[in-house]
């Protein structure tokens, strides 16, 4: 027997395997003591190797629409970076540069306890869940939570910009199955494909818009911001456009309809969720 063919315990998890590599977990079996230069070696190694895997995941997602989910349904998922690893990436980095910039989510006179019973009407009207008590108890609820607010903020905006700014990424991060949702309502004939398959597809364009919109928070003078912010958008539209073409096998004006139905219904459920949001803050205040 061959030392390759002897048997030797993987140090990592004990798996009893053959050869130079673990089959249980990958890990290389035949280990010595490194030196100061192998570690350096192995840094370098394992950056680029990274690096040059984030940069053709990159690629795929910003020039090829539809690319990472097509590979990523077809089990080639070595070559890019995993779907929720990318999401969680460059939604981060959007949000932190986002949060960074001074930018205010609520530019109001909020300093009006009738602004957010307005805001609780509306909610009751669109049939939004809230335990807020009715009639009467409701005015004086509201008072009593904006009094105690503006203790603590005497500029309500501010305090409003401090909690949205906290519950933006969970509302992006709730939007995402509800994109998937949709999809597989408009493909609900596509009996091959499961929601988990519409899931990666929606993290993905995620991906994209928020790597999109980071250019936005370049500092530009106000009008040229302005105009990219509109190219930005037609840009995202088409991506989308792309993307069910390549992705759903549709014709584009299949996907241009398809891109319009999705678009206003996530537009909705999302002004949906961004006023539950600002109901809740008020509530748990």
């Amino acid at each position: 027997m061959s030392d390759s063919d002897k048997t030797i315990i993987c140090p990592n998890c004990g798996f009893h395997t053959v050869g130079n590599y673990c089959s249980e977990c990958g890990q290389k079996t035949h280990l010595h003591k490194e030196t100061f230069w192998g570690l350096v070696m192995h840094f370098v190694g394992d950056y680029f190797h990274y690096d040059s895997k984030f940069w053709l995941t990159i690629k795929a997602l910003w020039f090829s629409p539809g690319k990472l989910t097509i590979a990523y349904w077809n089990k080639q998922r070595m070559r890019y970076i995993p779907p929720v690893s990318l999401y969680i990436f460059i939604s981060a980095v959007y949000f932190l540069l986002s949060f960074n910039s001074n930018f205010h989510w609520v530019n109001l006179d909020l300093n009006d306890a009738k602004v957010v019973k307005k805001s609780v009407i509306t909610a009751q009207k669109n049939d939004v869940k809230i335990a807020i008590p009715h009639s009467s108890e409701a005015d004086g609820f509201m008072e009593k939570k904006w009094n105690k607010i503006k203790v603590k903020y005497p500029d309500v905006s501010e305090f409003f910009n401090e909690k949205i700014t906290h519950n933006v990424p969970k509302i992006f991060f709730f939007m995402i199955p509800v994109l998937a949702m949709l999809l597989k309502l408009l493909f609900f004939r596509r009996k091959d494909l499961f929601f988990v398959d519409h899931a990666i597809f929606a993290l993905h364009y995620h991906s994209f818009w928020f790597s999109l919109f980071i250019l936005s928070e370049l500092n530009l003078p106000q009008n040229i911001d302005s105009a990219l912010l509109s190219i930005l958008m037609l840009l995202a539209a088409y991506y989308f456009v792309a993307a069910l073409h390549n992705v759903y096998k549709i014709s584009y004006g299949k996907a241009i309809v398809s891109t319009i139905v999705i678009g206003v219904s996530y537009s909705l459920l999302l002004a949906v969720a961004f006023l539950t949001s600002l109901i809740i803050i008020v509530a748990a205040a």
